[in-house]
C-alpha cells in the first residue's frame, strides 16, 4: 500500500514542482535569449529597462530624421548644382554674343528659353512628394509650370522692355527688367501666391527643419523666390538667386525682340553680371546647405552610436548568455530527473518497509 501524507514525500514533491518551474523558465530563456518575457520578470531592473528602451527609441527616431534630412539636402544640392551650371553656361553664351564674330541673337535667345524652361521645372521639383523649394508650403507648386512661364507678367513685361531697347537704352532696360524680376505683384511674379505673400512679409514662412537633439534643429528648407542663406545683394542683383536667374534668362530669351538696329552689347554685358550674381548666390546657398549636411551627418552618427551603446546596455540587462543558459538548463534538468527518481522511490514505499 502506497503512503500518502508522508512528510518526506510531500517535501520531495514540492521540491520537484519548484524544479519543474525553474526548468520551464530556463528552457524559455535558452530559447528566447531573454531573462524575462515581461518587465515584471526583471524585478528591480524593470524601471531601468523601461528608461533605456525609451531613450533608445528616441535616439533611433533622431538618427532616422537626420538620415532622411540628409537625403533631402543631397537632392537639393544636385538641383542647386544644375542651377549654377546653367548660370555659368548661359553667361558664356551671352559673352559669345559680344564682338565682331558674335553669336546670332536668335540662337542665344533659343538657348536661354530652353534654360528658362528647365530652371522653372527644377524649381517645382519634389522629394518624397514635398516641394524642395516650397518654403513652409510643401504641397503646392512654388512657381508656375515651364509652359506657363512664357505667358507670365514677368516674361511678357521683359519682352516689352526689350522691344524698347532702341529708345530707352540698355541701362534703363536692365533696371526696369530687374524691377520686374523683383516684383511680388500677382500680375507679374511667376511664383505662387504663398511665396509672393511670404516675400511681401504678409505671412510667416519658416524654413523646414529637423530636430537632431533636445532643443537642436537644423534648417534644410529652401525658398523659390528668396535666399535662405544671407548674402548682400550686388548692383546687378535682385537679392535672390532664383530671381536673378529668371531675370537674366528672360532678358536673353527675349533678345530677338530687340530692334534689329539697336546695340545689344550693353545689355549682354549687363546680363553677364546678372547671371554671375545668380551663380554666386546659388553657390552661397549650396555652401550653407552643405554645412547643414555636415551637422546632419554628425548628428546621425552620434545618435546611432549612442543607440548602439543603449542597445548593448539593454542586452546586458535583459538578455542571457546562451552558453550559460544552456549549462544552467542541463544542471536543472539533471536535478529534476533525480527528483523524479526520488519521488518514484518514495511512491513505492509500503507500511511494512516504512515500519522496519
Amino acid at each position: 500500500m502506497a503512503i500518502s501524507g508522508f512528510r518526506g514525500l510531500d517535501s520531495t514533491m514540492q521540491a520537484a514542482v519548484q524544479l519543474r518551474a525553474r526548468f520551464n523558465e530556463e528552457t524559455r530563456q535558452a530559447a528566447s535569449g531573454m531573462r524575462a518575457d515581461s518587465y515584471a520578470g526583471l524585478g528591480a531592473d524593470a524601471r531601468r529597462s523601461v528608461n533605456l528602451r525609451s531613450e533608445l527609441s528616441r535616439r533611433e527616431v533622431l538618427a532616422t530624421n537626420a538620415g532622411q534630412a540628409e537625403g533631402r539636402a543631397s537632392f537639393a544640392q544636385t538641383i542647386l548644382g544644375r542651377f549654377s551650371d546653367i548660370a555659368s553656361s548661359i553667361s558664356a553664351s551671352a559673352a559669345d554674343g559680344l564682338g565682331a564674330m558674335s553669336t546670332n541673337r536668335s540662337l542665344i535667345a533659343e538657348n536661354a528659353r530652353k534654360a528658362l524652361s528647365e530652371v522653372t521645372g527644377l524649381l517645382r521639383e519634389r522629394y518624397q512628394g514635398e516641394a524642395v523649394f516650397g518654403g513652409s508650403d510643401l504641397q503646392a507648386d512654388p512657381i508656375m509650370s515651364p509652359e506657363e512661364i512664357f505667358g507670365s507678367g514677368l516674361y511678357t513685361g521683359i519682352r516689352d522692355q526689350m522691344a524698347q531697347l532702341g529708345t530707352s537704352g540698355a541701362a534703363a532696360v536692365l533696371a526696369n527688367t530687374r524691377a520686374l524680376a523683383g516684383s511680388n505683384d500677382p500680375a507679374i511674379t511667376p511664383f505662387s501666391a504663398h511665396a509672393a505673400a511670404a516675400a511681401r512679409g504678409e505671412i510667416d514662412d519658416p524654413r523646414r527643419n529637423v530636430t537632431v537633439a533636445d532643443g537642436v534643429r537644423v534648417d534644410i528648407g529652401l525658398y523659390p523666390n528668396r535666399d535662405a542663406a544671407a548674402l548682400p545683394p550686388g548692383k546687378d542683383s535682385t537679392g535672390s538667386w532664383s530671381r536673378d536667374l529668371l531675370h537674366g534668362l528672360s532678358v536673353l530669351a527675349n533678345l530677338d525682340a530687340a530692334p534689329a538696329e539697336s546695340d545689344v552689347s550693353a545689355v549682354l554685358q549687363g546680363v553677364i553680371g546678372v547671371l554671375r550674381s545668380a551663380r554666386e548666390r546659388v553657390d552661397n546657398e549650396a555652401g550653407a546647405l552643405g554645412y547643414a549636411q555636415k551637422r546632419l551627418d554628425s548628428a546621425r552618427a552620434e545618435n546611432t552610436e549612442i543607440g548602439n551603446q543603449l542597445e548593448q546596455q539593454l542586452g546586458d540587462l535583459e538578455a542571457v548568455d546562451p552558453a550559460e543558459a544552456f549549462i544552467r538548463l542541463q544542471a536543472t534538468q539533471t536535478q529534476l530527473q533525480a527528483s523524479y527518481k526520488s519521488l518514484a522511490m518514495l511512491g513505492d514505499l509500503t507500511l511494512t518497509s516504512y515500519l522496519r
